[in-house]
C-alpha cells in the first residue's frame, strides 16, 4: 500500500467493552471515526489491510511486574515504566498504570494487541494527551479547542461533524501519529525490552502527504 491508499487506525480504548472506545480509519486524507465497544466489534472494524494500529492504552508492563494484581509478590515492586518517566521529564501529564481504572485498560490493551499481533497486524501504543501537548494544541477537556487544533492537518471526513465525541477525536489524533510515524516525523520512548511509547514530533504538525 503507498501514497494516499495507506491506511491507519487509531484507537482510543476504554478499560471496559461496556464503554465507548473512540475508533478511527485514516486512509489518505480521510479521517472516518466511530464510537465501538467490543473487541470483537473493534477487530472487525480494523479488518487486515492497515499499515499500523496505534492504541491509546499501555500495552506493557513495568520491569519486575508480571501482573497487576495486588495480592501478587510482584505487587509494588515498580510502577512506571521508563516511558512513563520520560513523559515525567517532558512535563507531560499522564495517570500511572497501577492507578486503580488504569489496571483494566492496561490488562485490555495488552490482550487486545496479543490478538491485532496474531493475525500480522503491527501494533503500538501511543497518548494523544502527549502528541496534543507536543502539537500545542487543546486536549479533550476543550473539545472545541482540540476539534480546531485538528482541523491544521486538513483532513476529511465525518470527524468534523458537531456531534463527534472526546473519544472519537483522541482516536483521529491516534491516527494521526501513526501515519507521522509512518512518514519518520515521530520519537520512540521507553525501553524496547519493556515497552515502548511513539509519539509525534513537534515539526510534524500540519505536513501533507
Amino acid at each position: 500500500m503507498t501514497g494516499t491508499h495507506e491506511r491507519f487506525v487509531g484507537l482510543d480504548l476504554a478499560g471496559s467493552p461496556k464503554r465507548p472506545s473512540g475508533f478511527c480509519l485514516l486512509e489518505g486524507n480521510r479521517a472516518d471515526v466511530s464510537v465501538l465497544y467490543t473487541n470483537e466489534e473493534i477487530l472487525r472494524a480494523i479488518g487486515d489491510r492497515v499499515e499500523a494500529v496505534a492504541i491509546d492504552a499501555p500495552l506493557s508492563l513495568p520491569k519486575g511486574r508480571c501482573c497487576l494484581r495486588d495480592e501478587c509478590a510482584c505487587s509494588g515492586k515498580a510502577h512506571f515504566r521508563l516511558c512513563d518517566l520520560e513523559l515525567r521529564k517532558m512535563k507531560i501529564k499522564f495517570f500511572p498504570i497501577t492507578l486503580g481504572p488504569m489496571r483494566q485498560l492496561t490488562t485490555r490493551g495488552m490482550a487486545l494487541k496479543n490478538q491485532l499481533e496474531a493475525i500480522g497486524l503491527r501494533v503500538f501504543e501511543t497518548y494523544p494527551g502527549a502528541a496534543q501537548d507536543i502539537w500545542s494544541i487543546p486536549r479533550q477537556k476543550d473539545l472545541p479547542g482540540l476539534k480546531r487544533g485538528l482541523k491544521r492537518f486538513q483532513l476529511r471526513g465525518n470527524w468534523s461533524q458537531p456531534n463527534v465525541t472526546k473519544d472519537e477525536l483522541d482516536a483521529l489524533t491516534c491516527a494521526v501519529v501513526a501515519r507521522e510515524e509512518r512518514r519518520g516525523n515521530a520519537m520512540v520512548i521507553g525501553d524496547p525490552e519493556e515497552g515502548v511509547m511513539i509519539l509525534p514530533r513537534i515539526k510534524s504538525i500540519g505536513r501533507r502527504a
